[in-house]
């Protein structure tokens, strides 16, 4: 398993709410999709 893996499946087991900003930039849009269906993390996009 790789290093990114073994952290992923660790946040399964307690996840947390990310916070993250800029919640119109389309990284983080995609940042927050892959979160999202991997299921390791709660996401709130903050907006101006």
């Amino acid at each position: 398993m790789s290093f990114i893996e073994e952290i992923k499946q660790r946040a399964k087991k307690d996840i947390k709410t990310i916070c993250l900003p800029e919640a119109i930039d389309i990284r983080i849009l995609k940042a927050t999709q892959n979160i999202l269906k991997e299921g390791f993390a709660n996401i709130v996009l903050v907006r101006k």
